[in-house]
């Protein structure tokens, strides 16, 4: 059996003290390596542990270090807020705020679903899980102050239309006045009404700007990808 020096393997994950690599499961044909983490108990005479109360384990999908998954078992404290630490994610997400942070930049580039699951060697069911609840308002777009790892390079979240196009630029303000419905249009095209009317709906509970922008660069890629039958739309949209 492989070992690994949890010592080590607290600063691959960048775990900082109080916590501590507790202990560890490894299954090298899985590719897997389940990791538990908690506190470090606090010492009272002649170096004994203090009791520490029960608190719940949380349990998130992390970071991969080359061919290895990363899941992580956390226990929290009674009362303890997570918030801004990398290596732990939100309360029922199924990924960390590191890694949901990588899954939501796919998303931004209109990968599909399966897609993302190929890439970053994920499920379909917590990828499926991660992205309804950004659509239903109960996550936001994951946690880039604070990553674990350092971030690689931006791409920009929605590709530049050829110059030729007829459709405005992702930055215009017509794109969030069409998706508030400040602008009506009057739409021919079937595909576009059912997006538009799915799109507002999912803003009426999403509060998270940077998930609000990711519906608004969604509706901006179904125009540049279908503009040829659009023009009588975009003739309405560029007159704003």
């Amino acid at each position: 059996m492989i070992s690994i020096d949890k010592a080590l393997l607290r600063q691959l994950l960048l775990i900082e003290r109080p916590w501590e690599v507790r202990d560890y499961r490894l299954d090298v044909r899985k590719r897997r390596c389940d990791v538990w983490i908690g506190q470090e108990p606090e010492r009272g005479w002649f170096g004994r542990p203090k009791a520490a109360p029960v608190g719940e384990v949380a349990v998130w999908q992390h970071l991969a270090l080359g061919p290895l998954r990363f899941h992580l078992h956390v226990t929290l404290p009674p009362g303890f807020e997570s918030r801004g630490i990398g290596w732990m994610g939100e309360p029922g997400m199924p990924f960390t705020r590191a890694l949901a942070a990588r899954v939501f930049a796919l998303f931004g580039e209109g990968v599909p679903l399966q897609s993302v699951c190929t890439l970053l060697d994920l499920s379909l069911q917590d990828v499926w899980r991660y992205r309804y609840a950004l659509d239903t308002g109960r996550a936001g777009g994951g946690d880039s102050e604070s990553p674990a790892r350092p971030a690689e390079p931006a791409a920009p979240l929605a590709e530049p239309a050829p110059a030729s196009t007829a459709v405005p630029d992702v930055t215009d303000p017509v794109w969030l006045r069409l998706l508030d419905g400040d602008l009506s249009l009057d739409i021919k095209v079937l595909s576009l009404k059912l997006m538009l009317t799915k799109l507002r709906s999912q803003l009426d509970l999403i509060h998270d700007e940077e998930v609000r922008l990711l519906k608004l660069k969604e509706l901006h890629r179904y125009f540049v990808k279908n503009e040829r039958v659009l023009t009588h739309e975009l003739d309405q949209l560029r007159l704003g």
